[in-house]
């Protein structure tokens, strides 16, 4: 029977449906099958192990922080580290056998203080009621106790009520081996902060750096944390526990430091308020750096919440965080009577000024006043003493204030002050150190904007002897006497040598020494300066100190900084920053700059600090000496210029 047209179209547009649909069919199949070929086949194993994840408890396993050793390195099993790692035990509070009540949770914890004899008041914050509740909704470990003794693990143990409920973990703890001696140096690490964890890639149960090369270092430190996977019965006991992935410790760091050197320096400052500081010359390697007052690391880094808090608290009370090596700043004193003469020397243009010539130094300088009604004003010497006729070494070697008085007012204020941002005492020098400050050096205009008034005479006198205005970090002072050492070469400071692989012990990154500042000076101003320096440790203000047989010869000078306590000469600051051998090769100097707060002077308390380095790494034997007579010709030599104001 013949088909009608509309039959016909009617055939042909089912045909169309039914091929339109079984294509669907076949493609959502096609798909599907391809989807489940990707999901079982191409990714069966990693969504096998997320499947492993949901179903069961995955843990973290924190990595150990890389080693911190000192320059004597030679490999990580025979070289003895500044810093490492140890095993701990944390008390962990499984709150699913309390069925996440927390209530029941909170009534544990108390059983958990009273069977222990803890404080309650140690877990007052995590009591709180919406803070407990928060959590336990995190699924995070509830960590009762970090760090338990072997006495509080037996007594958990012999506890069915208490240890029921609980499982012990191990847990990296950090060692710092030098502890208080080096504190300023390797800083300590904590559990993050709140501004820590929103602003680094950090988890809440890792360590993270404070202060320090902990802190500058963190992330090269602490490595790669690994996970596991655990699957526990109805009553916490692990039924079965696999290592998904191991974790990775972090890089091992060779620092500049040498320990016994760093030993020396600490203790030289034992019962004062200071700092010392020791840099290899032609490097800018940091030999030692030790501040006090410190504190312990392996307090603040423990896993006791109660002696961390109250130790934090003393020392903050004590500023005992303060690196004053890097993060303090006094007036320099005598010791910026060098920067004055390499000032006069290398503007000699300016005043026709040699280093030869003399001064007379009366025990005083009077400085005419310009002002009708006002009195002159006298600037005494330090000793108010009469020291004769003086060149520039003499000068020197006497710490003799009243010559400087003369040659900075001759000079001006402008050459000293240039040539103090020229050297970088008002600058960062760089050192891989966290929150290094700046000094300060004035100027007429800031002076005209502080105080509404110009910049006197006065001013340029007391600048003339580091007094004043001018402020100084004790590694910029340090770092200028490097660059007489060097003729005008600075290097910039640091403590990271070498960065190395945990694994197998292969240099990641080595610090190359980088020069900061390359500043021609002239072959007689560095001779002169020199010869002045030597003067005050042979015969001059630091020799009772550092002129002995079993110390190499040191050239440097003593600095004695008034403060605002007048009346007592207890009230002083005392510095010493100085340089030995001196008569070896530059290559094999090292500068030491001591500071103490309230030193009486320079001689009395900072050159004995630096001596103790100087000590340390100049045994008996390990040095030259030359024939000191060659000072006495040079004392008796006749000025070639007399000139007196």
């Amino acid at each position: 029977m013949s088909q009608s047209a509309s039959e016909f179209r009617l055939e042909a547009s089912f045909r169309k449906r039914l091929y339109f649909f079984t294509g669907m069919i076949v493609f959502t199949l096609t798909a599907y099958i391809l989807q489940l070929f990707n999901l079982q086949i191409v990714q069966g194993s990693e969504n096998s192990l997320k499947a492993e994840r949901f179903v069961r408890r995955s843990e973290s396993i924190p990595a150990d922080r890389g080693n911190i050793f000192d320059r004597n390195f030679l490999t990580p099993e025979t070289s003895q580290p500044l810093v490492s790692n140890s095993a701990s035990l944390d008390v962990i509070l499984n709150t699913s056998l309390l069925k996440n009540d927390a209530k029941k949770v909170k009534e544990y914890i108390y059983k958990f203080c009273e069977a222990l004899s803890i404080p309650i008041v140690y877990y007052e914050k995590e009591l709180q009621e919406s803070r407990l509740i928060k959590k336990i909704r995190s699924r995070e470990p509830f960590v009762l106790l970090e760090g338990i003794s072997r006495e509080q693990q037996e007594r958990i143990l012999v506890l069915d009520n208490i240890n029921r409920y609980v499982y012990l973990v191990s847990s990296p703890a950090r060692v710092y081996h030098m502890g208080p001696a080096l504190s300023h140096v390797t800083g300590y690490v904590g559990k993050p902060t709140t501004s820590d964890l929103q602003e680094k890639e950090i988890k809440t149960y890792q360590l993270i750096g404070k202060g320090g090369i902990e802190s500058l270092y963190d992330t090269t430190l602490r490595g790669q944390d690994g996970f596991r996977i655990q699957k526990r019965n109805t009553e916490g006991n692990i039924e079965e526990e696999r290592v998904i992935e191991h974790s990775v410790p972090g890089n091992n760091l060779i620092l500049t430091i040498d320990r016994d050197m760093q030993i020396a320096a600490y203790k030289a400052l034992k019962g004062v308020r200071g700092t010392v500081l020791a840099i290899k010359a032609t490097t800018g390697e940091v030999l030692a750096m030790a501040s006090n007052p410190s504190y312990d690391p392996n307090i603040l880094s423990g896993k006791n919440k109660l002696e961390r808090s109250i130790h934090f608290g003393r020392v903050t009370n004590n500023g005992g965080f303060l690196n004053l090596a890097i993060q303090s700043r006094f007036p320099p004193a005598s010791t910026f009577k060098t920067l004055v003469g390499l000032a006069a020397m290398e503007s000699e243009h300016k005043i026709n000024y040699d280093p030869k010539q003399t001064f007379s130094c009366p025990a005083s300088f009077t400085l005419k006043s310009t002002f009708k009604g006002v009195p002159d004003q006298v600037f005494y010497n330090w000793d108010k003493k009469n020291h004769g006729e003086l060149n520039l070494a003499q000068a020197l070697e006497k710490s003799n204030s009243v010559y400087f008085y003369q040659l900075g007012y001759k000079l001006g204020a402008e050459p000293i002050l240039a040539y103090s941002r020229l050297f970088g005492l008002d600058k960062k020098t760089g050192i891989d150190l966290p929150g290094e400050a700046t000094g300060f050096i004035p100027s007429s205009d800031w002076k005209k904007r502080t105080y509404g008034n110009k910049w006197f005479d006065g001013d340029t006198v007391n600048l003339s002897i580091g007094q004043g205005f001018i402020s100084v970090t004790p590694i910029e002072m340090a770092l200028f006497y490097m660059a007489v050492v060097n003729n005008g070469k600075i290097y910039k400071p640091y403590v990271v040598s070498e960065i190395r692989s945990p694994l197998d012990n292969s240099l990641i990154q080595k610090t190359e020494p980088t020069i900061l500042r390359d500043i021609p000076l002239k072959k007689s101003t560095v001779e002169a300066l020199k010869e002045g320096l030597y003067l005050v440790g042979y015969s001059g203000t630091a020799s009772g100190v550092l002129n002995s047989p079993n110390l190499p010869e040191i050239a440097g000078k003593t600095g004695t900084a008034q403060t605002r306590r007048r009346g007592a000469s207890s009230s002083n600051h005392a510095w010493f920053i100085g340089y030995a051998p001196v008569n070896a090769p530059v290559e094999k100097q090292i500068l030491v700059a001591a500071f103490v707060e309230y030193g009486v002077g320079g001689a009395a308390s900072a050159a004995p600090a630096a001596r103790e380095v100087f000590k340390a790494a100049f045994p008996p034997g390990s040095f030259p000496r030359t024939d000191r007579s060659r000072v006495k010709t040079m004392e008796e030599e006749a000025p070639v210029e007399q000139e007196a104001f």
